[in-house]
């Protein structure tokens, strides 16, 4: 073979060697940002008219920000939007300016209390990246969906810090498990983002994860009922997003009113059941051990509806992160009703982890990258058996009555314009 035929191979590995390293320093960034006002807001939400008057503010501006600087085509954030593009790869549609403005919305969304998650924008800001690169370098459509998802699996490595996860989530789910032959191409972006935030970090965003895990084979049974039961939880997550976008597509009122109608749903919440939501749930979830099993389950569901609402009613953000808290709290829950009943259990936590790898596996149709990634968050691969089971059985589960993730349903509406 000719030694020319390599030059498009090495571009192609070069650009996505950059977009890794620009995607973990963005990572480090919009986290460092995001962060600091969450920061903020917890310390004015100390004061309790705060809690009554920034979510309606949010709510505004997110309006705006929908209905004056973005146009009617190009309001998703996420990646079914990531997907979007990728399917009409001929145009350009993560325009700097739009992800701008969204990433803007996404804040105010995230930080005055929304249920929603920062990891769908983060993919989409990672796919932009990937999608600029690769048109100021006039690649072809199929390098250039390569590069757009080297830019999304940046991204979700430099957060996760884990990179093989990262690389998995855009063959399996982006491409739906197409283009398996770049996914070396892919990996070189995930590393290059963890790198990146390795050196400049002193330590991971999900440090709190690093503990000693415990399983034991007499638990698989255990496993098996878990990711039965979250197979069910992740459909009704699906249907709770579906429902409420359809109730508020639905309803005929300015957008602005559908904005403040989810922030006074958002206000009650936080005002008179913060037992229950938290605008901040990561680290109220490190004591959730502590709960009973019944607190746990009506958290998960509060935030199942609670995160319809949100994104229904034009907040900015993403469901997976939602998503993984749902399943966190409610694996939890299940491992107390196990111990009730006095099956073999060693580590509560094991399902907690357990929790989310399943209902991730259940909506996104994705039970490797959803095993890989708690394998790659806690660092023990012990770990990967009873992920690999609870995980199967939930997206199985999840794709006999839905058919396909919900990013793939929410894909179709986009085509359909509806």
């Amino acid at each position: 073979m000719k030694s020319e035929n390599y030059i498009p191979k090495l571009k192609i590995a070069f650009l996505a060697i950059f977009i890794g390293l620009l995607t973990g320093t963005v990572s480090i960034l919009f986290n460092k940002v995001l962060n600091l006002g969450f920061d903020f807001i917890s310390e004015l939400y100390k004061t309790k008219l705060f809690i009554l008057i920034v979510p309606i503010i949010a709510a505004l501006l997110v309006a705006f920000i929908r209905h004056k600087l973005l146009s009617k085509d190009n309001q998703g954030f996420g990646v079914e939007q990531v997907m979007y593009e990728i399917e009409h790869i001929k145009t350009q549609m993560m325009t700097p300016s739009a992800v701008f403005y969204k990433t803007i919305g996404t804040f105010l969304s995230l930080v005055s209390g929304f249920a929603a998650g920062r990891q769908g924008p983060v993919v989409h800001l990672g796919g932009a990246i990937g999608s600029h690169v690769a048109y100021r370098s006039k690649t072809d459509d199929d390098e250039t969906r390569v590069l757009i998802g080297c830019g999304v699996a940046g991204c979700l490595a430099g957060i996760f810090n884990s990179p093989i996860f990262a690389t998995l989530f855009v063959v399996e789910i982006l491409f739906k498990k197409r283009y398996f032959d770049m996914l070396s191409t892919i990996l070189l972006s995930s590393l290059a983002s963890t790198l990146t935030v390795r050196v400049f970090l002193d330590q991971p965003y999900f440090a709190d994860l690093y503990t000693n895990y415990l399983f034991h084979m007499s638990e698989v049974i255990n496993f098996v009922l878990l990711g039965f039961v979250i197979g069910f939880l992740a459909i009704l997550y699906m249907l709770s997003l579906k429902s409420f976008r359809k109730i508020f597509h639905h309803l005929q009122i300015p957008q602005i009113l559908k904005n403040v109608s989810g922030a006074l749903v958002i206000i009650i919440m936080l005002y008179f059941f913060s037992d229950y939501y938290q605008y901040n749930p990561t680290p109220a979830l490190i004591t959730a051990e502590h709960y009973s099993a019944m607190h746990l389950f009506a958290i998960s569901l509060v935030l199942i509806a609670l995160t319809g609402i949100s994104l229904g009613s034009g907040a900015i953000g993403g469901i997976f992160a939602p998503g993984l808290v749902i399943g966190l709290t409610f694996g939890l829950g299940l491992s107390k009703v196990f111990l009730f009943f006095g099956l073999p259990l060693l580590d509560l936590n094991t399902y907690a982890m357990a929790g989310m790898a399943a209902m991730f596996a259940g909506f996104g149709n994705a039970p490797l990258s959803a095993s890989l990634m708690i394998v790659e968050l806690t660092g023990q691969y012990n770990l990967l058996f009873p992920m690999l089971i609870c995980s199967l059985i939930s997206s199985k589960i999840a794709e006999f009555f839905m058919h396909d993730s919900i990013y793939h349903q929410n894909l179709e509406l986009l085509m359909n314009n509806e």
